[in-house]
């Protein structure tokens, strides 16, 4: 059986710390994982994804997460090469929730009084 990680690209993981102001959004991420902030996961390093924040009385927001690789070093004498350093930027992914504008309020029409009928038939 796969882990996540390896059904999500194969590529190496790594830990994603996800944090918003207030704490207690639901985060999701582009790849399909996501969590409560505050938390971490697990995901590639080898790819772009997004993570997006929602939270009730706030608006959502979403925030890109890029691949940042230190390139491997390669000692020509020896072919010795050093494994590059993987890593996803920004970590942690932070966002500041903006709170909601308040919804308009139901204005309805006033009913019309009701008709009424003629008490008395003469």
């Amino acid at each position: 059986m796969s882990s996540v990680g390896a059904s999500l690209g194969g590529g190496a993981n790594v830990s994603l710390t996800i944090e918003s102001d207030p704490p207690g959004a639901d985060a999701k991420t582009s790849l399909g994982p996501g969590c409560r902030t505050p938390c971490m996961i697990p995901v590639p390093a080898d790819r772009e994804f997004s993570v997006s924040y929602s939270l009730n009385g706030y608006l959502p927001q979403t925030v890109a997460v890029m691949p940042r690789a230190d390139g491997a070093a390669l000692d020509v004498a020896s072919g010795n090469t050093a494994a590059p350093t993987v890593e996803v930027t920004p970590n942690p992914v932070y966002a500041q929730l903006q709170p909601a504008p308040p919804s308009a309020p139901n204005r309805k029409r006033p009913r019309a009084p009701k008709k009424q009928a003629s008490a008395a038939r003469q």
